[in-house]
């Protein structure tokens, strides 16, 4: 799988590996059910690097859809 959900304490990383070969509805799904409780912050990455054109508009969704639920977003560690 070329991604993975951690839950650490009150935060959630989210590490994403491409290509992702039509790993994005998986993964949304994913991190919708590891929303309750509602995570303080989510370590998500911003870019992924040599990120095909729909990975990169999935990535910019998903990122979308954790800052209308107002989670912060930072950087992976």
């Amino acid at each position: 799988m070329p991604w993975e959900i951690e839950h650490d304490a009150s935060a959630l990383h989210v590490r994403i590996e491409i290509p992702m070969n039509g790993e994005w509805e998986a993964l949304m799904d994913e991190v919708q059910s590891s929303l309750k409780p509602l995570p303080k912050a989510i370590y998500l990455p911003a870019r992924l690097s040599d990120a095909s054109r729909t990975d990169a508009d999935m990535l910019k969704i998903l990122w979308q859809s954790l800052t209308d639920l107002g989670i912060p977003i930072l950087s992976p560690r």
